[in-house]
């Protein structure tokens, strides 16, 4: 039986600190399901899905954080289980781009708490204009799971209302799935 872990890695950038994470999960013998890695600042963020036997994520589980103080890292660690694919008839990306305000972030998400859309994925960037003295621009890209039912002419219409209420420009891309 396949058991899952969830890892959080944060520490300083610096070159090589992706491989010796993965050779240390690699070595307790567990394999690197899915991933994401950023760099926040001069600060270094790795989210890693690992599937493995009961003993090699519990390899994993006694090992990791003492080799993540070697390397200067924060780590946080919780089991969870297989991911279950849901069926959408419909996914929508957004993307947004603005002058970059405190809480601009927050009105998008609750935008789709409030209509009950699962975000799969958030990304968001502030580009600052130290030349022109101009306001930060922040760029962010939302792509989300659609509940069934969902007016997309309505929720477009919404969205729209929504940018122009926040003075920002915005677009959304539906894409339409067929049940499996």
């Amino acid at each position: 039986m396949e058991h899952y872990l969830v890892i959080t890695a944060i520490g300083s950038d610096r070159p090589g600190i992706t491989d010796e994470i993965t050779r240390h999960i690699s070595l307790s013998g567990c394999n690197i399901e899915d991933s994401r890695l950023a760099i926040f600042g001069s600060e270094f963020t790795f989210i890693l899905l690992l599937s493995g036997t009961a003993a090699s994520i519990a390899k994993v589980e006694a090992t990791l954080p003492l080799q993540a103080q070697q390397f200067d890292l924060l780590t946080v660690m919780k089991r969870t289980t297989k991911h279950e694919h849901r069926f959408y008839p419909y996914t929508a990306d957004f993307h947004i781009e603005g002058n970059d305000a405190p809480g601009l972030i927050e009105k998008f998400t609750h935008f789709c708490a409030s209509r009950q859309i699962d975000i799969s994925a958030l990304s968001a960037h502030s580009q600052e204009d130290d030349e022109n003295g101009e306001q930060d621009q922040l760029t962010l890209q939302l792509s989300t799971n659609l509940p069934e039912g969902c007016n997309l002419m309505s929720l477009q219409e919404e969205f729209e209302a929504l940018c122009q209420a926040v003075q920002v420009t915005g677009t959304v891309n539906f894409t339409g799935h067929l049940p499996k």
